[in-house]
């Protein structure tokens, strides 16, 4: 527990640092951190899949994952401003119709197989563009970047506290959310993340009182909170499935007593797009 506790302070210290340079400094820097999320995740990934995929997709998709984010980066800052996810989406469709030739037309590969190629190149690279749209957005994407780093480690704290309370209080008979994927996962559990995700964002409402084009910026909050907090057990849930597929435990070692970064950020990545979208729409 202790070794888990530093861990977590470490990582939180790591990413609080970041806000205070993209506030301070200029917020491309931020860029630098979703770059190692994107690279190290996507490894990882690959790593854990690595006995189902051909060596050619191994390193194609490494390569990818590193070169995705700066990428991006180069594009939105010296090319076109506010439109590098262009140039991210068409790095990202160019490397998938390499694979598809490689997978499909050459080693004539079945469609289950090559199912498990391409998902490398959609998670969590994809999903952390959300992330670096909002990053781009300057002052305005601050707000929305807080949410989605704060609400998924709330709404994971309280869903593990709550359901280790509960369990504790019905003796280890707790209803379980979903044993086939995540045997200590339970439904009190899953309740305490909703709200813990709905706290963690009514927080940073009253912390920074936004103004916004809703008729309740504190109803607003909650059901963003409530919303993420959900694509947040989604996905923690959908890398469960991965790792049950393949046989592990966790994605990495690279967080003692978390596991790897996918361990770490794989609830933020479902939560993400829905944060972006939102606060682009309000």
């Amino acid at each position: 527990m202790l070794i888990r506790t530093i861990s977590g302070a470490c990582y939180v210290l790591i990413i609080t640092a970041f806000f205070l340079l993209r506030e301070y400094v200029n917020s491309a820097v931020f860029n630098i951190l979703i770059w190692f999320l994107c690279g190290f995740g996507t490894f990882e990934l690959v790593r854990a899949l690595k006995p189902y995929i051909r060596k050619t997709t191994v390193i194609l998709t490494i390569v990818y994952g590193i070169l995705f984010v700066p990428i991006y980066t180069v594009f939105e800052l010296f090319v076109f401003k506010g439109r590098g996810w262009n140039f991210a989406l068409i790095f990202a469709f160019l490397m998938i119709d390499v694979e598809l030739f490689i997978d499909a037309v050459i080693s004539s590969t079945t469609l289950k197989k090559l199912g498990v190629s391409l998902l490398g190149y959609i998670y969590p690279a994809l999903l952390l563009l959300t992330t670096l749209i909002v990053n781009g957005l300057g002052e305005k994407g601050f707000l929305p970047l807080l949410l989605i780093f704060v609400i998924a480690p709330c709404a994971d704290t309280m869903a593990y506290l709550v359901g280790m309370t509960y369990n504790k209080i019905r003796k280890g008979q707790a209803k379980k959310l979903c044993p086939n994927l995540s045997p200590k996962k339970t439904v009190a559990g899953a309740i305490g993340g909703l709200v813990g995700g709905a706290l963690g964002s009514l927080i940073l409402y009253f912390i920074f009182t936004p103004e916004l084009n809703f008729f309740s910026p504190v109803l607003f909050f909650v059901l963003v909170g409530l919303v993420a907090s959900f694509l947040t057990e989604a996905g923690d849930l959908f890398e469960s499935f991965i790792k049950r597929k393949v046989g592990i435990k966790d994605m990495g070692k690279i967080m003692p007593g978390h596991g790897g970064v996918l361990d770490r950020i794989d609830g933020m990545l479902f939560a993400s797009p829905f944060i972006m979208l939102v606060f682009l729409l309000v």
